[in-house]
Order: structure tokens, then C-alpha cells, then sequence
């Protein structure tokens, strides 16, 4: 967890996420689903969504894939306080990768609300959606897991964007429009020049 946080719109959010940029130019816009590999947690509500769905979401797996749904998920639920139900279980990793990512390196979960049209995010999971950022503990933060591996989701001290700006389509996912223009306002108003110091040592 991250040293410092600080508090906007009624939410916890690390430093670092107003004070560090991406080593790639576009950030996670050149994605190339390195996290994906791993599989994810989620919450089992966001399991039971998938799988209500589960036929829909056939279509659109390839022959790196399985359709043994019982093959989709590690259905042990463990306590953890940052998903809704206060639980969270995990995709299962197959041929080395999340069962959900294709040989294209696309989610089929995505992949299946557009062609499906569903509503955007509709069957991806949170974290997934949020990723490079995550919430430990109830605050936003970067999470690393990709650090140095790939360079679209590798953060950095330098000039550019900023996490909190390129990761604009996460942020306002997780928080809503209203929150999310506070944040951005929040990070406008007190990280530029010497606002930028004199906030770090406040907070």
C-alpha cells in the first residue's frame, strides 16, 4: 500500500498516481495483455454475471480456450474487503494465460459486449477494467504488477501525462462522472509548478 494517500471526492488516492506518467507514450492505450496472463480476481457476483451469460460468451472463444465452463473459475471465495460482497474468487489461468484472453491477446468477455452490443463493461470484470490501477484497502493506487515487463503499463518519474489523466476512461468507470471531474479538477489545481511539491508535503 502506498505511503501517502490523499483524500478527494470523498475517496483515498496515492500520490503517485498525480505524480508519475508511463514509460510507453500512450500508456495502457497500447496495451499488450501482459496482466492478462495472470488471470483476476473478481467478485463471485461478477462470476455469476459472466456465467449467466456463459452461452453468449462461447461464441466468442477460440481453440486456445476452453468451453468447460467449470474450467473457467477458481470458485474458492476468499474475504477481501475491497470487492462488494467482501469476498473475491479468480479466473483460472489456461495455456498460460486468463481463460477469457484469446490467442489474440483480446478478452473474449470484451470482445462479446461489442459484437453483442451490451453495455460497455457489462461483463468485464472491475479490476480488470481499472487495471494499471487498482484499490488496496479501500485506496486508488498504481498497481505494479506489470512494472518493468511492459512497458504500456510501466510507471515512471517523468514529464507527460499523468496517471491520473491518461487512465481517464478507468478512473471515470470506477468513479463515476461527477467524482471523476472532481479528481481531475483536484489534480489541476494542485499539481503543477511549486503547487506540486507543497502538495506532497501536505499530504
Amino acid at each position: 500500500m502506498s505511503e501517502k494517500a490523499i483524500d478527494v471526492a470523498g475517496m483515498k488516492f496515492a500520490v503517485q498516481l498525480f505524480t508519475e506518467s508511463f514509460e510507453a507514450p500512450n500508456g495502457p492505450a497500447a496495451c499488450t495483455s501482459n496482466c492478462c496472463r495472470h488471470g483476476v480476481y473478481l467478485d463471485p457476483t461478477e462470476r455469476d454475471r459472466i456465467m449467466a451469460r456463459a452461452d453468449l460468451i462461447e461464441k466468442y472463444l477460440d481453440e486456445t480456450q476452453t468451453n468447460e465452463r467449470d474450467n473457467w473459475f477458481d470458485n474458492t471465495e476468499e474475504e477481501d474487503a475491497d470487492f462488494p460482497s467482501g469476498n473475491h474468487v479468480s479466473t483460472e489461468v489456461y495455456n498460460g494465460k486468463c481463460v477469457f484472453l484469446d490467442r489474440l491477446g483480446r478478452c473474449s468477455l470484451q470482445v462479446a459486449e461489442k459484437e453483442e452490443c451490451l453495455n460497455r463493461f457489462s461483463l468485464k470484470p472491475y479490476y480488470c477494467v481499472l487495471f494499471p490501477i487498482t484499490k488496496v484497502d479501500g485506496i486508488f493506487e498504481y498497481d505494479d504488477l506489470c512494472s518493468g515487463d511492459a512497458s504500456c503499463c510501466t510507471a515512471v518519474k517523468a514529464d507527460g501525462k499523468k496517471i491520473v489523466e491518461v487512465c481517464s476512461i478507468e478512473l471515470e468507470f470506477a468513479l463515476g462522472g461527477a467524482k471523476h471531474e472532481e479528481v481531475l479538477k483536484y489534480f489541476r489545481n494542485n499539481f503543477s509548478g511549486t503547487k506540486n511539491q507543497e502538495t506532497l508535503k501536505n499530504a
